[in-house]
């Protein structure tokens, strides 16, 4: 009876064991990916308000040349162009390019894997030649 307790001690060491670890993985990915957010909401929001403020210069410059009513038309209407292009485009320049990421993040080979990958696929191919190292 003792051998058997002793095993299932170790099994339920080791299962708490790989339960931790899961969860400080899980805990590594979502804050990287909560980086990613983070970044992405400062970058867009500093990005417009960085066009605004050169929307109005621009205009402003424009209203030297023509009416300030052409100006916000002709600007908006170029703004508008160029929404219209982001979204045509937007499965490749941000859905491809997210999900991307995001299966880099999630699904990536931890290091200590691929190293045993690289040394097994090393050995059958050795095995298969007939050489050592």
């Amino acid at each position: 009876m003792g051998t058997y307790s002793k095993l299932f001690a170790d099994c339920k060491e080791y299962l708490s064991t790989r339960y931790d670890l899961l969860r400080l993985e899980l805990l590594e990915k979502l804050s990287i990916i909560i980086g990613m957010l983070v970044f992405l909401i400062v970058t867009l929001f500093l990005g417009f308000g960085a066009i605004a403020y050169f929307s109005v210069a621009l205009v402003h410059l424009m209203a030297n040349v023509m009416a300030p009513a052409v100006a916000c038309i002709i600007l908006g209407g170029v703004l508008i162009v160029i929404l219209l292009l982001l979204y045509w485009q937007r499965e490749k320049l941000f859905v491809n390019p997210l999900v991307k990421k995001l299966s880099q993040i999630l699904f990536a080979p931890k290091e200590q894997e691929v190293s045993d990958l690289n040394l097994a696929n090393k050995e059958e191919k050795e095995a298969e030649h007939g050489e050592t190292i």
